[in-house]
């Protein structure tokens, strides 16, 4: 079974998954972000954006997606259920409306937010700390750690930097060498891409953001960049290109 989203909507998909009881793998993607579901006996049992497994990975894709495609292959699957069905669903959509409240003010988890008074709950934003890093700092669910950042910026309690969580990446392309002091090519990443200095370093010499966002996409998406936390890096750099198109409408 395979189709494309502007013909079957996916809740559509995942209902006759259910209903038919159905035991594979649903691949689906959207928009450069691909999640693949799996089922057994009609009950999801996991699901994951590339290396990002879990619910909280699962709730961050569209459960309503205008474009897109999907697959379901079937075959032997072992596993829990996440959780029943239908509550699954419903929690899917409650978390999808919550990450479209939070995006108002935040574009991404990966957004470093900083605070200058060491007052909780914020006192971890101190010097400037990402939301998914904060989210592990408290110990809570990434959802509850967008909250908090969304009420800290909505009460003028935080300020975002110009700094992304995957800012720390250092990344080494094969066809690199090595660099003067600067940038030569802000056109050609891959020179730059040596191994000697992270992604934040390139952005502070002058390689512009949107540049780098295309590139990581690009190689993710293709396979070719390996990079640890590579499914949460391409959910934010997706999102982030989201918030960047509806400032500009």
């Amino acid at each position: 079974m395979e189709g494309n989203f502007d013909t079957i909507p996916l809740s559509n998909v995942l209902e006759l998954i259910h209903a038919n009881r159905g035991t594979g793998v649903l691949y689906l993607d959207s928009f450069n972000l691909p999640l693949r579901l799996q089922f057994e006996e009609g009950e999801v049992v996991g699901g994951a954006i590339l290396d990002w497994k879990g619910f909280e990975a699962i709730s961050t894709f569209p459960l309503h997606p205008d474009k897109g495609r999907f697959k379901f292959a079937a075959g032997p699957v072992q596993g829990v259920p996440l959780m029943p069905f239908k509550a699954l669903v419903g929690e899917w959509a409650r978390m999808n409306d919550q990450w479209a409240r939070f995006r108002s003010v935040l574009d991404s988890p990966s957004r470093v937010l900083e605070t200058p008074r060491a007052v909780e709950p914020f006192a971890v934003f101190v010097g400037g700390k990402s939301v998914r890093a904060a989210a592990k700092s408290w110990g809570v669910p990434l959802i509850i750690a967008a909250e908090r950042a969304w009420r800290g910026l909505r009460e003028g309690d935080l300020t975002p930097l110009r700094k992304y969580a995957w800012f720390a990446l250092r990344i080494r392309h094969p066809s690199a060498r090595r660099t003067q002091a600067g940038i030569r090519d802000p056109r050609d990443m891959t020179v730059l891409l040596d191994g000697s200095r992270n992604l934040g370093e390139l952005v502070q010499a002058g390689l512009p953001i949107a540049q780098v966002r295309q590139y990581l996409i690009q190689r993710i998406t293709s396979g070719e960049l390996e990079a640890p936390g590579k499914g949460w890096i391409l959910r934010d750099l997706l999102w982030e290109i989201e918030a960047e198109q509806a400032q500009r409408k």
